[in-house]
């Protein structure tokens, strides 16, 4: 393990030298070249600042703008990724819940940097190895997590050289205050969705000044340990399958398995997994299908009934999507280290914690994945314990996330002075997406900057 841990290192040293700042940025707005864009009246640009390109897209006000509202949106891996094409593969559906936004403002998305149209993070050999144990179990295990993980690192920092160690959520924020600066914008005003949501927290707290209207729905919390991300995750999807198997048994007409022991059912494929895809692999597709309430939910009925394959892998292969998966490990495993040494008692903990589900959600992975990584200060050490923005911060969020939970929103909310809190009474990952009346809330203050009257949303 010694000899892993110290050949990290050494690369370490080689990619860590400051990138250099730039001169002042300028860019310039073209047609976008792509087919998609071209419905959406869509133009592009790029900006180098700090050592990297930023690609954008700008979405045009549909009246007289009053200026741009940055948008970083969830991808459907949970991983983030390309800003870009996901406006441009979910445009439609996107606009819709913004239709305020849409007529008054630009609405700008920035790939941010090592993934999509950006300077990319090059990584030749995937995070992701089914002969790789999820869970260490052993010793042995921990030791094989460990060198994948070293091993994927040492692969990407050759590949890519010092932009490996200069991805994280705090250099994003860096980025996207360039590109508050060449546009000319006085504020940021922003919609950040889950990773992107935790981007703007970051931004808040890095750039209080210059922080706009900002809406942070379905937000991860940077400011909690990894551990305990993971443990509040593993929690949150547990419950989230047990209230999938109770609509299971309230709606027969929609689920082929209603009247079996829905834990039974996962347990065995958990534990045997189907032909072509692990145990573990399963349990992350089931992990998706629940992201998808309410529209996935009958899929991942009829899958658990099948026990095929050919269920479960366009879900496992979501997860898994090549190259963002791996490169965004330069964001993740920077902001949140793992450490080799408790990563067995923490996932016998998650284990524990979620029986049926196993534990194996996003934030698990990403920490398994991580390990072998260099680590160093955690993001949430590395933030102010409270943030003091010069706008209000909306934060929303649902009741009943499957992977993030109401609680990190609430925590925001205590940290994010001047904040606003809607929690939905609903089910379903994000309100924007869930609740019509939080996307109404959104909508509202990021066209003309007021607030919902109250806390609730019902």
């Amino acid at each position: 393990m010694r000899s892993v841990i110290t050949a990290v290192a050494a690369a370490l040293m080689l990619v860590t030298a400051p990138v250099p700042a730039s001169a002042a940025p300028e860019m310039g707005w073209s047609p976008c070249p792509r087919p998609q864009a071209a419905k959406y009246h869509a133009e592009c640009a790029s900006l180098v600042t700090r050592g990297v390109t930023l690609a954008l897209l700008r979405i045009p006000a549909t009246e007289a703008s009053q200026g741009p509202v940055f948008a970083d949106s969830q991808e459907t891996d949970g991983y983030g990724g390309s800003q870009i094409d996901f406006f441009l593969q979910h445009g439609d559906h996107y606009l819709a819940r913004l239709p305020q936004t849409h007529r008054t403002h630009d609405i700008v998305l920035v790939d941010p940097r090592g993934l999509g149209a950006s300077t990319p993070v090059r990584c030749p050999l995937s995070a992701h190895d089914p002969a790789v144990p999820e869970f260490p179990a052993t010793p042995t295990d921990t030791e094989q997590i460990t060198r994948h993980g070293a091993s994927v690192y040492l692969r990407c920092a050759a590949a890519t050289g010092p932009l490996i160690a200069h991805s994280g959520l705090a250099e994003q924020a860096d980025d996207l205050e360039a590109v508050r600066m060449a546009l000319g914008a006085p504020r940021l005003d922003f919609l950040g969705q889950a990773t992107g949501a935790e981007l703007g927290v970051v931004y808040a707290a890095r750039h209080p000044a210059h922080t706009g209207r900002m809406a942070l729905d379905t937000a991860v919390d940077p400011f909690l340990p990894a551990a305990q991300r993971v443990l509040d995750t593993a929690r949150a999807e547990e419950a989230a399958f047990n209230r999938f198997a109770a609509w299971c048994d309230q709606t027969p007409e929609q689920c082929p398995v209603a009247g079996q022991d829905m834990g039974a059912v996962l347990d065995e494929l958990g534990i045997r997994g189907v032909p072509g895809l692990t145990g573990d692999e399963v349990r992350i597709a089931v992990g998706q299908f629940l992201l998808g309430y309410p529209f996935a939910w009958p899929g991942l009925a009829q899958a658990l009934h099948d026990g095929n394959a050919s269920d479960f892998a366009p879900y496992v292969a979501l997860t898994y999507t090549e190259p963002d998966y791996t490169a965004s490990r330069a964001q993740t495993c920077t902001d949140h280290p793992s450490d080799p040494g408790r990563l067995a008692a923490l996932a016998r903990q998650v284990r524990a914690a979620a029986p049926h589900t196993g534990g194996v959600s996003l934030q698990w992975d990403a920490l398994q994945s991580c390990t072998g990584w260099p680590f160093g200060p955690a993001l949430a050490d590395r933030l102010p314990g409270h943030v003091f923005p010069a706008s209000p911060v909306l934060v929303t969020a649902t009741a009943d996330d499957p992977i993030n939970p109401s609680a990190w929103a609430a925590d925001l909310g205590a940290r994010i002075a001047g904040s606003h809190v809607v929690i939905a009474p609903v089910d379903g990952h994000g309100a924007l997406d869930n609740a019509p009346c939080a996307a109404g809330a959104i909508d509202t203050y990021l066209a003309d900057g007021t607030l919902p009257s109250t806390e609730d949303c019902h």
